[in-house]
């Protein structure tokens, strides 16, 4: 029997479907604190990197120019 998709469904879920639907928030919400965690991280890593190390970049960058 085909499905007639012109016609609502019925608003009675199971309670596995309840369960299933208010899992997907969950996720989301990992996915987006592992995110910002991540991005967090690596702006905190950026901002304390080695001066020396910056200097030294900056050195090669501007012998690579020169060549």
């Amino acid at each position: 029997m085909m499905h007639d998709f012109s016609k609502p469904q019925p608003h009675v879920a199971s309670k596995e479907e309840i369960a299933r639907k208010r899992k997907l928030p969950v996720y989301m919400l990992l996915i987006v604190g592992i995110f910002l965690i991540a991005l967090l991280v690596f702006m905190i890593a950026d901002h304390s990197a080695n001066p020396t190390a910056q200097v030294m970049m900056s050195n090669l960058q501007s012998e690579l120019m020169n060549v």
